[in-house]
């Protein structure tokens, strides 16, 4: 599942073409990709409503999706596949992508969802833009909204119990205008974590329907929270900016001398984990992760990245969204379509 980067924020808060029959074109491979999920089977998606499936990573073949607005995250549960989009878009296959229904759209809300998790093929959650964020029971059929002032900094928080104490209805209203972008969700070890704009970085313990919010020393957005370990949280975001917490509570900065946006995390082994991100740009680190004082002014030429982190570019210098690993093969989700990657 996964994330728009930040070159494309434009593409992710624009309103879209109205639901139709995504077109089927001939270079689809090579088109804006948004996010990749695997099982027995892969599956991509992208703009204009394209999806792609695939048995091996190597031949794909494009779905006929009811809907040209463009996806930025899918799920795989069994047979069934999730994905989500702008319109408030959530599409929806029960036959491991052969066919797709609509099962919701909201475009007049103007308002892309921009990841989506589910626990079990009937229990799933969408997040997306200004907090939107709904939850199903019932695999889809039905999704019902619902906001979460624990996802905002102390001092919103703090203002809003103000405005609940005067008046109910304006409280909801402001809550539902000043929630940040919610990016990414991660699940591991039966703990949610959450990824979003203004330094929103949160965990549930109970899928999702309460939050714990982390405080970060930094203010920018992050599109993606992975943990490494039992013990290790790793964060990623706007600027090539890193963040890691081995001690609960405490997050620490990782210089890397990049200023390039890092969408995702991928964790390649016990001692090392890569960032992928805008300009075609991969971070790979070796672990333990090097954590520094954060410099906002320093000056990027003059900058040396510690011991252990190396920075390369991939050739076309596409911006990387999202990769996985499948059948031995890395493969990536870009501005310029699927990638194979070779991060050993």
């Amino acid at each position: 599942m996964k994330k728009p980067l930040a070159a494309f924020a434009a593409l992710a808060l624009s309103t879209c073409v109205c639901a139709q029959t995504a077109f089927q074109a001939p270079l689809v491979e090579q088109s804006l990709l948004l996010d990749i999920a695997a099982a027995k089977h892969l599956v991509m998606v992208g703009e204009r409503g394209h999806i792609l499936l695939s048995d091996d990573g190597q031949q794909f073949t494009q779905a006929v999706a009811p809907t040209t607005a463009t996806l930025t995250a899918t799920t795989i549960v069994g047979d069934n596949i999730w994905a989500v989009g702008h319109d408030a878009t959530i599409l929806h296959s029960a036959d491991a992508g052969k066919t797709w229904q609509v099962q919701l759209s909201k475009p007049k809300i103007e308002r892309p969802f921009l990841d989506v998790h589910f626990f079990d093929s009937r229990h799933g959650i969408a997040v997306g833009a200004y907090g939107m964020f709904y939850r199903t029971e019932d695999g889809g059929e039905h999704w019902r909204s619902e906001l979460h002032a624990a996802l905002l900094d102390p001092y919103d928080r703090e203002y809003l119990e103000q405005l609940r104490e005067e008046d109910e209805d304006f409280y909801n209203q402001e809550l539902g205008s000043i929630l940040p972008h919610l990016n990414r969700l991660s699940a591991a070890n039966g703990r949610l974590y959450l990824a979003g704009e203004a330094g929103t970085l949160a965990v549930s313990d109970d899928e999702g329907k309460t939050w714990q919010r982390f405080e970060v020393d930094y203010a920018g957005s992050f599109f993606d929270i992975a943990p490494l370990d039992n013990n290790t949280m790793m964060a990623v975001g706007l600027r090539g900016n890193i963040f890691v917490m081995r001690t609960p509570g405490e997050w620490e900065y990782v210089k890397t001398c990049s200023t390039s946006t890092l969408n995702s995390i991928m964790v390649l082994s016990d001692t090392k984990v890569a960032a992928l991100g805008n300009n075609g740009m991969i971070v790979t680190l070796q672990r333990p992760l090097p954590v520094s004082e954060p410099d906002p002014y320093a000056n990027p030429a003059q900058c040396t990245a510690a011991e252990g982190i190396d920075v390369t570019q991939i050739k076309d210098k596409a911006a990387i969204v999202n990769a996985i690993t499948f059948n031995n093969q890395i493969l990536a989700v870009s501005a310029n379509g699927i990638k194979q990657l070779n991060l050993k």
